[in-house]
């Protein structure tokens, strides 16, 4: 018993790969997936497999994810530019811009990724847009 076990699970992690890019795993299985790349903040991830599991919560709690990072993003480009405002030292200027350009660049990666999650939520949920509250469903 304690081999076939083993068989099963080696099984699984072989075929779980190239399976779990065609879609025909059950929606549970990519739910996991979707929660697991979102804790490790890998929104790519957690946006490709959510195109299988169709459930509005998941593309909420990720464009909510992604807000929550945008704003600060935004709070740190505001602290980065008031400094660039007041007398530094030509080596600070330059690491100042820099970590400038890091942060303009974080936006628009969040941005894209929240378009994306936001059209994810759209398919999921015709006739409706993100915008409005979802009513709560009991059972």
């Amino acid at each position: 018993m304690l081999g076939l076990g083993l068989l099963v699970r080696l099984g699984r992690q072989v075929l779980a790969g190239p399976l779990a890019d065609s879609g025909v795993l059950p929606a549970g299985f990519y739910r996991h997936l979707v929660l697991a790349a979102l804790e490790g903040e890998d929104f790519p991830g957690a946006l490709h497999y959510l195109h299988w599991v169709r459930e509005p919560l998941l593309a909420q709690i990720i464009v909510l994810r992604l807000r929550l990072l945008s704003d600060g993003h935004r709070a740190r480009l505001a602290a980065v530019q008031d400094l660039l405002d007041t007398e530094l030292s030509a080596a600070r200027r330059e690491k100042c811009q820099a970590l400038l350009e890091e942060e303009t660049r974080a936006l628009e990666l969040l941005r894209g990724y929240e378009i994306q999650a936001q059209a994810h939520l759209k398919k999921s949920r015709p006739g409706r847009t993100g915008g409005e509250a979802s009513p709560v469903r009991s059972g």
